[in-house]
């Protein structure tokens, strides 16, 4: 894995909510692309997600990837609980917002416990709120104290029984980097849609190939022919466009009308929402007779992951007050991530998501 890809992980962990307004709308202006491209989505286990480890106590699922915790990361004993605790916390807070998501359980075991000072433990997988630290030392900091009874338990994302499951990760992380990296250049385009989308296209490439998951030619020149701006409320639509089979398109329906049932509204939804989608996966590797599992698993892996990913950003926006309440129903951007993914596999993926998400923000 190159170093670069270090670097990127350590900018990768969140977004700003108030620094996208794109509200200028224009008709896109791309050429037909050379020919119909069927897209390559990678196995799941092509995708090496784990950037680095976590602290010096092993990994930590937060988002999407196993993370290197940056900004000056210790591992520290809060009231005989692990905390993190951060030299930056500046940059940390901004990319985190109000809340840490621990988006599978974390075990601390008897050699970290004893290098602590804490009991051995099981962290519930949740979103856990930021703390001052008052230890009396001469610069006070603000740490994450993995403390369940102050957090917000909420059903762990990881499934390691979809062999498809690091699509969704590799979504939410490709989503995070190209938008928080490019936010400047995002803004200072002044809502030029497509000027936006050929940028995070060109981003998201880059993206993939640094994590070691290049695109042919072909398939790049078929994302850039796309237009993204579509009616994707109509997933059922929008699903019966693509070129899965029909009992596919059949199951995949099945999974989507019970997905967009559950509205979301508090985390205790979103827990719900998660335990629901894991199920579905579950049962889909053990009993279902799919013609295309690959792609039908890709795609409900990131329906979980993104929907996921977006309520959490709704709420945990640094400045209180300053996210963007995200809609009950799966919005639309999260089903053009879907979508998204059997037009163009994990760049189209991620761009639909953010093109789509930028145009409402």
């Amino acid at each position: 894995m190159k170093l670069r890809i270090l670097s990127i992980a350590l900018t990768a962990l969140a977004l700003c909510a108030s620094i996208f307004s794109c509200t200028k709308k224009e008709d896109l202006t791309i050429g037909p692309p050379a020919e119909v491209v069927t897209p390559t989505i990678p196995s799941g286990e092509r995708i090496r997600i784990h950037f680095g480890t976590s602290t010096q106590l092993g990994c930590m699922y937060s988002f999407s990837n196993c993370i290197w915790i940056g900004w000056g990361t210790a591992a520290t004993n809060a009231d005989a609980r692990l905390a993190l605790q951060f030299e930056q916390e500046a940059d940390a807070g901004e990319y985190f917002g109000r809340y840490f998501p621990l988006t599978s359980d974390y075990v601390v075991d008897a050699n970290a416990a004893k290098a602590l000072g804490i009991e051995e433990q099981i962290i519930p997988a949740g979103f856990y709120p930021w703390r001052d630290v008052s230890s009396g030392q001469a610069t006070g900091k603000r740490s994450i104290t993995f403390n369940p009874a102050a957090g917000r338990p909420i059903k762990g994302l990881v499934n390691p029984n979809n062999p498809q499951d690091n699509i969704g990760q590799l979504h939410n992380l490709a989503v995070q980097v190209v938008l928080h990296n490019n936010r400047d250049a995002i803004q200072s385009l002044q809502g030029d849609r497509s000027a936006i989308q050929q940028l995070l296209i060109e981003k998201t490439i880059q993206f993939l190939a640094e994590a070691e998951l290049p695109l042919t030619s072909t398939e790049q020149q078929w994302a850039r022919s796309l237009d993204l701006h579509r009616d994707y409320a109509n997933y059922a639509a929008r699903l019966d466009e693509t070129r899965l089979s029909a009992n596919d398109k059949k199951v995949l329906l099945t999974v989507f009308n019970e997905a967009a049932s559950i509205p979301v509204r508090s985390p205790e939804d979103l827990s719900q929402f998660v335990s629901l989608v894991t199920e579905r996966e579950n049962q889909l590797v053990r009993d279902a007779k799919l013609d295309n599992p690959k792609v039908v698993l890709s795609m409900v892996s990131v329906l979980k992951y993104s929907r996921y990913f977006w309520y959490w950003k709704s709420i945990s926006s640094p400045t209180p007050g300053g996210g963007s309440a995200e809609p009950s129903q799966i919005p639309d951007w999260v089903w053009a991530d879907i979508i998204g993914l059997e037009l163009g596999g994990p760049l189209v993926s991620a761009v639909a998501s953010a093109v789509v998400y930028l145009d409402t923000h």
